[in-house]
């Protein structure tokens, strides 16, 4: 049996709906949960309601014990704003997972506000990083690191891997589990004919041709403090972490910059994600 793990926090009631009736139609048993919405919902599938925000680590551990108590087999992580309107979706990542070809199968995303596919980005051992492009018709490949939503993985992988970190609460979850996962010799294969969608909430700033992501100060300190912990962890490489500090630092200027009215907000978590990330203080 593969189940899903969703976690939400104020979610789009219509666009949740959807998600989890494909995922039923498809043969998974989705869970949510949910990290203390504001607004009251419900759902025709396994609904735990947590009462406070522990992040989006800790509530997809809380639905992976859920999984493995029912005996799941396989494990698919979404994200509330994700959709599928692929009918085979989950048996192409399911299918190498089954053969014993792979142990996480992976997606590939499009944008649905702008319709462009995002990078798939793969990390070698000493840092260095190769974007991809799929089309549709390219054939699987391997990465080491991918994002979590829409990627699936063998209950038994998960179990030699890990849950995900608690401490981290949001930013590079999913970086941190996948290189994890890459030290214990699981690469991660991308199945570029499973296609999904996803929609990011927060604005962006234009520059030139480029767009900077706009996220809230809240989710900017976490960014900012945990590119530290990345640092710290010998699984992750020296340049990658260091490279993810000084972009994490230039994005929070380019914020403090271009946001006047939220300036001082951004200020602070600024000085207070250097402090926590220096000094160690991820809890």
């Amino acid at each position: 049996m593969i189940y899903s793990v969703i976690v939400t926090y104020n979610p789009n009631e219509s666009n949740l709906y959807l998600l989890v009736n494909a995922l039923i139609s498809s043969g998974v048993k989705p869970v949510i949960v949910d990290n203390a919405s504001k607004i009251s919902f419900c759902a025709p599938c396994c609904l735990i309601k947590l009462d406070s925000n522990y992040g989006i680590a800790t509530a997809q551990n809380i639905g992976i014990e859920h999984a493995l108590k029912n005996n799941a087999e396989a494990i698919i992580f979404f994200d509330q704003d994700s959709s599928i309107t692929d009918s085979e979706f989950i048996e192409k990542l399911y299918k190498p997972i089954k053969n014993n070809d792979a142990k996480i199968t992976a997606p590939v995303f499009t944008d649905l506000a702008r319709g462009f596919i995002y990078s798939i980005v793969d990390i070698d051992q000493y840092g260095r990083r190769t974007k991809y492009y799929p089309s549709i018709d390219a054939v699987p490949f391997k990465v080491s690191n991918v994002i979590s939503s829409g990627t699936m993985v063998d209950v038994q992988a998960l179990k030699v891997i890990g849950n995900m970190t608690d401490e981290l609460f949001i930013d590079y979850v999913d970086t941190e589990w996948c290189l994890r996962a890459y030290k214990e010799g699981f690469e991660i294969l991308v199945i570029p004919s499973a296609r999904m969608t996803h929609s990011i909430g927060d604005k962006t700033i234009k520059l030139g041709s480029f767009y900077v992501p706009k996220h809230s100060s809240f989710r900017r300190y976490y960014r900012i403090r945990n590119s530290f912990y990345l640092l710290r962890k010998k699984h992750i490489p020296k340049l990658m972490a260091c490279r993810e500090i000084i972009f994490s630092i230039i994005h929070q200027c380019i914020l403090i910059a271009f946001s006047s009215g939220e300036r001082l907000a951004y200020i602070d978590c600024l000085y207070r994600g250097l402090r926590d990330g220096i000094l160690g203080r991820f809890k």
